[in-house]
């Protein structure tokens, strides 16, 4: 009995070491080395000046001072480029309590064409006193790397994907304009 409970225990801290040293892939762009989410996305029978207006409505949604992360408003060429950021909390401790890390900033594209768009949520870094890009935290070899640069690229990982969710939903769906008939 004793034996079979030392083998069930040796087979649970094996088990659990193993998925916690799965390394998560993020996506990096062969051509900058950079992590960066893109996708092109249809939305069939929609022009491009309507693609357009969802983009900048949801960018007036989502960001509290749309003004200030809004840098490229180019309804010419279906371009809008943000530059946004959002806070890094720590891994929560035993009590449920997570640090304030600081901020990690980020450029969205938005580029839109007849039918479809294309986002492009790049330039990931964290904000230091010098340039400090995300990429850096997936260095294990980093003489200063610590596990809370593991932490810290999962939960710009999970944010990231938050924003796109966003996104996506907003333009599939846009809220239905009002008509004022007075």
């Amino acid at each position: 009995m004793k034996i079979k409970l030392l083998v069930t225990s040796l087979i649970v801290v094996f088990s659990v070491g193993r998925i916690n040293s799965q390394t998560v892939s993020y996506p990096v762009d062969n051509d900058s080395k950079l992590i960066c989410y893109t996708k092109v996305k249809e939305l069939a029978g929609v022009s491009k000046n309507d693609i357009f207006d969802r983009a900048l409505g949801w960018i007036n949604s989502y960001y509290k001072n749309p003004a200030d992360v809004l840098r490229e408003n180019d309804k010419a060429n279906g371009k809008l480029l943000c530059k946004a950021r959002f806070k890094l909390m720590g891994e929560p401790d035993k009590s449920g309590f997570q640090k304030d890390q600081g901020n990690v900033q980020y450029s969205l594209i938005i580029e839109a064409k007849e039918g479809k768009y294309r986002y492009k949520l790049t330039e990931i870094n964290w904000k230091q006193p010098s340039y400090f890009p995300v990429e850096r935290w997936m260095d294990t070899k980093n003489q200063y790397y610590t596990k809370d640069w593991d932490w810290n690229l999962k939960y710009t990982d999970e944010q990231s994907h938050k924003i796109i969710a966003e996104l996506e939903k907003y333009m599939s769906n846009p809220p239905k304009v009002k008509k004022d008939d007075w």
